[in-house]
């Protein structure tokens, strides 16, 4: 099989495999963080970051299940950051950085305290949106072509966030 240099670059680049590149399968992340952790769920607190080793780009379907105690699940990948349960206002989602930034989503933020949640957040070149329990958040059309980036998660404002899980798939 004749592969385009363009396709090595990329897998050697994210550190996804040959196979889960053309296979388009699901990998679970969490266990490869740049932190050492000992256990999953992995649970942050203070100014805790949890970052995939892999670099990523898009098409890309991150999963992320994870849970707050309180007010604050923030991650990274398209964007430096964005917010559930902001800390100022629970309702809002926030989101800072990328090609997105600013296009903050009211009545758009707010996920249950306590009880693990699924999202779902789909990257292409040209777009985003991001799922909460199948429930469409987020949506934003722009440039995400050079997107080249971990996943991370983090708490914010004295929040605790348990994350269960990680997976990636390319689309």
């Amino acid at each position: 099989m004749k592969l385009l240099p363009a396709l090595i670059l990329t897998v050697l680049a994210t550190n996804v495999t040959l196979a889960d590149t053309l296979n388009h399968q699901v990998t679970e992340q969490i266990k490869s963080l740049t932190d050492n952790f000992e256990k999953v769920p992995i649970t942050i607190t203070g100014n805790q970051k949890i970052v995939t080793k892999a670099s990523f780009r898009p098409p890309i379907e991150i999963t992320i299940v994870a849970r707050t105690d309180s007010t604050n699940i923030r991650m990274g990948y398209a964007a430096d950051q964005v917010i559930f349960n902001w800390e100022l206002n629970p309702d809002e989602l926030r989101v800072d950085g990328g090609p997105a930034n600013g296009d903050h989503q009211p009545g758009k933020g707010r996920i249950p305290v306590n009880k693990n949640v699924t999202i779902r957040w789909v990257v292409t070149q040209d777009g985003q949106q991001i799922f909460v329990n199948d429930d469409l958040r987020f949506e934003h059309h722009g440039d995400y072509a050079r997107l080249n980036n971990p996943i991370s998660i983090f708490s914010g404002a004295g929040s605790t966030v348990t994350v269960s899980s990680i997976k990636t798939k390319p689309l």
